[in-house]
């Protein structure tokens, strides 16, 4: 049974002596349902201290705890993990839940027991809730209602610089899968002993409907990646000459996306000025090659006249995607709404050779660009490809982790809404929520997987997280 260990994270078929397993991410949420899940083993060694199980959960802020009837476990076939589940009812709608796995039994879990909630995280005592401040201490997942669907939190994404003892905070959360079992990620402004500004990276594997564990730090390029890396490195090179007058120069990842038939990705990121209104001084793109860690080219295709002021918005452009029809497209949003460009995909590196979505057809003058959504307000966007659909999730308030999905069969649109949703946390001031982007390849048919940065995490210290909305 789960919560009666910390097990490490490869330890899924582990046969134990005695009681033993974790929580994993509930399912069925409703406004008002929810079925709760956990992985649990049951050597069934005694007979005068039977596996016991239960869960407990509470609404986010709270006081005290709600715990389902108890349950006995008697599997005795080798101790083997099995799925065991408990619908729950009487839920609030739109209200963000946190819930534990508990129980007692066998030689190693005396009574009254111990609680856990996802993998590899410490326990907690029966009754009582664990530090706020850890989400992942518990399961965490928000109930449907006031126009939004579900969403479930499906923990940290990790690399194994990453550890209980030495976290790293970091900003964007970008990725793309450039082989059938490999990604990269980008990250921006990161923090573990030092703060490294701009880009960060890591490459790992990963698996569809599971949160990565395993992602390798990557060094600087052009070093050869090597396995084994504790801690962060500089990713992307430090603009040069932008005039910011103040603040610090920084390169922020906007998008990345895997060239079709290599295994190299594309980048885009806006060299910036980190000061006042945040300008993008200048948009550039780059060739990345995972397999020897190198950027084999780049471009810088715009170039604001002024530092101050920055590049236009429809020349700030981000989230790269391929189409089938030979170009690539890529997004820019404002508050009026979602621009869209695409340039030839052998071309990306030339400005005369992008067109922009000016409502009827694609012109060569920025300045006409019209919003292929509106919506009241946007925070950032991020398009992929999800292999039946393009998606579209548009930020849609800063902070409190609000977003909305469009669908396309093409990523020249049209763009059609979907759900609405919103991060499973409270997403507190003073940081609050931000930053979501999806992720085709730990996406499953029919869930939309997507990061965001959580600014209450590890006690306000800031993690990346990962959740799931069905679409």
């Amino acid at each position: 049974m789960s919560g009666l260990r910390r097990l490490a994270a490869t330890a899924t078929t582990l046969v134990l002596a005695g009681c033993g397993g974790w929580s994993v991410a509930p399912t069925d949420v409703t406004a008002t349902t929810a079925t709760l899940r956990a992985q649990a083993a049951c050597a069934a060694e005694t007979t005068d201290n039977p596996c016991t199980f239960w869960w407990q959960y509470w609404a986010d802020g709270a006081g005290g705890v709600t715990s389902t009837v108890h349950r006995e476990w008697n599997q005795s076939t080798g101790g083997n993990y099995a799925d065991v589940d408990q619908a729950v009812t009487g839920l609030s709608a739109d209200t963000v839940y946190r819930s534990q796995f508990c129980g007692f039994g066998d030689s190693n879990v005396p009574q009254p027991g111990t609680c856990v909630g996802q993998r590899s995280n410490p326990v907690s005592n029966p009754g009582q809730q664990p530090d706020a401040g850890d989400l992942s201490a518990t399961q965490n997942f928000r109930t449907a209602g006031n126009g939004k669907v579900a969403t479930v939190d499906a923990g940290r994404p990790l690399s194994t610089a990453d550890t209980a003892d030495r976290r790293i905070s970091r900003d964007a959360g970008l990725s793309a899968a450039y082989s059938a079992t490999e990604s990269v990620w980008l990250f921006g402004d990161t923090v573990q002993d030092t703060f490294i500004p701009g880009t960060t990276a890591a490459a790992g594997p990963y698996t569809p409907g599971q949160a990565p564990d395993a992602l390798r730090e990557l060094p600087t390029p052009p070093q050869a990646p090597a396995p084994g890396r504790t801690s962060p490195a500089p990713f992307l090179p430090t603009p040069v000459n932008l005039g910011c007058g103040g603040g610090y120069p920084a390169s922020w990842p906007s998008g990345v996306v895997a060239v079709p038939g290599t295994q190299t990705v594309l980048i885009t990121y806006a060299e910036t000025c980190v000061t006042g209104p945040l300008p993008a001084v200048r948009l550039s793109l780059a060739l990345y090659d995972p397999a020897t860690n190198r950027i084999t080219r780049t471009a810088t295709p715009f170039v604001a006249a002024s530092a101050q002021t920055g590049l236009p918005t429809a020349r700030r452009l981000g989230s790269p995607v391929y189409g089938t029809d030979g170009y690539l497209y890529l997004y820019a949003y404002d508050a009026a709404g979602v621009l869209a460009a695409r340039v030839p995909a052998a071309s990306w590196a030339t400005a005369s050779a992008y067109r922009w979505w000016n409502g009827s057809g694609w012109s060569a003058d920025s300045a006409t660009a019209t919003g292929v959504t509106a919506l009241p307000y946007v925070g950032s966007v991020h398009v992929a490809n999800y292999g039946s659909r393009y998606g579209m999730i548009v930020q849609t308030a800063f902070g409190s982790g609000d977003f909305r999905i469009l669908t396309a069969a093409t990523p020249a649109g049209p763009w059609v809404p979907g759900p609405a949703g919103q991060v499973p946390e409270g997403c507190p001031p003073p940081t609050g929520c931000y930053a979501i982007a999806g992720h085709p390849e730990l996406s499953p048919a029919g869930t939309l997987w997507f990061s965001w940065l959580s600014g209450a995490d590890l006690n306000e210290f800031g993690h990346l997280r990962l959740g799931s909305i069905a679409w």
